[in-house]
């Protein structure tokens, strides 16, 4: 799920021309209170000799921006993009550029480290040839979007009926790979199933990829139409056998209500939220408020204004008459103080607010996981900070007592192994999927009745 609150904007587009021997990927953090937020500079050279430079912003799913490279010299560099008004000024030293990154008035410093190869950064990605069968398709969602998909085919899928699951991804756009700070997690697990006799059809959302139709208006109840979709277009497929819907974050919660409405002959959901979408959202809040060190009163003040927000964008979702809501004027009619950080934060994501947001605080995945009769696994790490693991997992145990649920330990909501658990990790970790994850879904479906 995607924190909605107390988040630090900052668009970094940037910076590219002149000659020096600077090549590879180059790696640092900014780092402004309690965010962090990783940078790589991608140095090249060009045909003439001199260094091209482009960046990404993994944090903000931006590759490849181009930038401009003033000056470059055996030990020192200039970048700037000048039309956000950004720069990097460094010192070249062995194996670090250590500098300063400016952009709006605000300086951050920023060291900067040669970075290891894709590789090895991110071992468990597919790399080919594949010992399967990979289909580049098309299907067609309700309202007519076209949804670029992989299928993939185990070697088994022309001699017996084989399983297959339909991915579908967490929160934002995404595409097929499920793709974040490198990590592509629906490919491997893809080609893992497909190496042990399980297919998959993995897809672009919509609007995003080679995907058409509008994500911004899309609510998760349209992702969950895009879902069943595709589970219609794989059940066209000889020799596919039960198919189910393998779904992470969000995608967890599609497959509940999948199952709510007898449409997947199995569910696997992976850190699907399982509780109310305003529940889930007003954990993560706190959670947000606690690392801002908001304490005392002004936290109690925080957290009801925030329950009073999200309980009136509630009510006109239910009354479908969205109007925009000021939160200064809601505070003073019920006579609340919250710091000037929060009020701030809460006027920036009310002018943010999209249908999809408004859906998922009426979003009740009880009402679905009470109606579920096929099997289900579900999967919670314990170092979960976005869906808390322990409160999950009793729901659903509660609402599926068939269920099989599994609380793993050391994991965060991506199912990596972690320290922490916190998002700024994500991109640290070269694992990008625990092999326990793996082969536990894959015995849930290999053992099927």
């Amino acid at each position: 799920m995607k924190l909605w609150f107390i988040a630090t904007a900052f668009t970094l587009l940037l910076l590219c021309n002149d000659a020096c021997a600077l090549k590879g990927t180059w790696r640092g953090k900014l780092v402004f209170g309690q965010t962090e937020l990783p940078l790589v500079f991608n140095f090249s050279e060009n045909a003439e000799g001199q260094t091209e430079c482009t960046l990404d912003s993994p944090l903000q799913g931006a590759k490849g921006i181009p930038t401009l490279v003033q000056f470059c010299t055996v030990d020192s560099i200039a970048l700037e993009c000048r039309t956000i008004g950004a720069s990097f000024n460094g010192r070249i030293s062995n194996d670090r550029i250590s500098g300063k990154f400016a952009q709006r008035g605000m300086a951050f410093p920023l060291t900067l480290t040669l970075d290891a190869s894709q590789e090895e950064r991110r071992p468990q990605t597919p790399k080919p040839p594949f010992p399967y069968t990979v289909i580049d398709t098309v299907f067609t969602a309700p309202d007519g979007a076209r949804l670029s998909a992989t299928l993939t085919l185990p070697v088994a899928y022309k001699n017996k009926r084989i399983p297959a699951v339909v991915m579908v991804t967490g929160s934002g756009p995404q595409n097929r790979d499920e793709e974040l700070f490198e990590h592509k997690p629906f490919a491997v697990i893809a080609d893992y199933l497909a190496r042990n006799g399980v297919a998959s059809l993995r897809y672009d959302d919509r609007g995003t990829g080679k995907s058409t139709g509008d994500f911004q208006k899309a609510t998760t109840y349209v992702f969950k139409d895009d879902a069943k979709n595709g589970i219609d277009f794989l059940r066209k497929f000889k020799g596919i056998g039960k198919v189910g819907v393998l779904g992470h974050s969000e995608g967890g919660t599609i497959a509940f209500l999948l199952g709510g409405e007898k449409q997947a002959d199995f569910i696997i959901s992976l850190a699907g939220m399982a509780e109310t979408g305003k529940e889930t959202l007003m954990k993560q809040n706190i959670r947000s408020l606690d690392k801002a060190g908001i304490t005392g009163k002004d936290k109690e003040n925080s957290v009801a204004l925030l329950d009073l927000l999200f309980d009136t964008m509630a009510e006109q979702q239910r009354n479908r008459v969205i109007t925009s809501i000021n939160p200064d004027s809601l505070a003073r009619a019920n006579g609340i103080s919250v710091p000037p950080a929060v009020m701030a934060s809460l006027r920036v994501a009310q002018k943010a607010r999209t249908p999809w947001f408004d859906a998922i605080l009426t979003l009740n995945p009880r009402e679905s996981l009470s109606k579920i009769e096929c099997a289900l696994l579900a999967i919670n790490g314990d170092k979960d900070t976005q869906v808390e693991a322990e409160t999950n997992l009793a729901v659903i145990k509660k609402l599926v007592p068939r269920a099989v649920a599994r609380k793993m330990p050391s994991l965060n909501h991506l199912m990596q192994r972690a320290t922490t658990g916190e998002v700024s990790e994500y991109g640290e970790i070269r694992e990008t999927i625990s092999p326990e994850v793996l082969a536990m879904m894959l015995d849930f479906i290999l053992t099927l009745p």
